[in-house]
């Protein structure tokens, strides 16, 4: 049985929201690094996921219906948070070589970064206020 001060320290303040934002901004961090890494691949396609949608999903904030899996052999339907986030694959421009935008991919890059950065120093001060409390005379 959980301790029921435990859940209100740790899942009821959020940490396990933040926990899924820096998975999720780790997970599209490498997604950006392979379209950098094959800016001058022949016929790559650049790859993304759809960030907020994702999240969301991942938090169960969605306002669509998922599917109820009652047996671990199930398959994920709809919202599901168990599913693996949807890739979405960028067309190819009509002669290029490949469907990768360097100066795009920097920026995402860059966005990322900072929402990585933004998340983990949240987290870090969540943590600090809750160290204060227990310390606190």
């Amino acid at each position: 049985m959980p301790n029921k001060l435990t859940n209100f320290l740790f899942t009821n303040v959020g940490v396990p929201k933040f926990e899924a934002y820096l998975d999720l901004t780790g997970f599209r961090h490498k997604l950006i690094s392979g379209n950098i890494a094959n800016v001058s691949t022949p016929g790559y396609r650049s790859r993304d996921i759809n960030f907020q949608e994702e999240f969301s999903r991942i938090t169960n904030t969605s306002s669509h219906l998922s599917g109820v899996e009652t047996h671990p052999a199930h398959l994920p339907l709809g919202a599901s948070q168990k599913r693996n986030p949807k890739i979405e694959q960028a067309k190819p421009v009509e002669g290029s070589l490949n469907a990768v935008d360097i100066d795009k991919e920097v920026s995402n890059m860059a966005q990322n970064e900072l929402q990585f950065t933004v998340a983990a120093r949240l987290l870090q001060r969540k943590f600090q206020g809750l160290r204060n409390v227990i310390t606190s005379k």
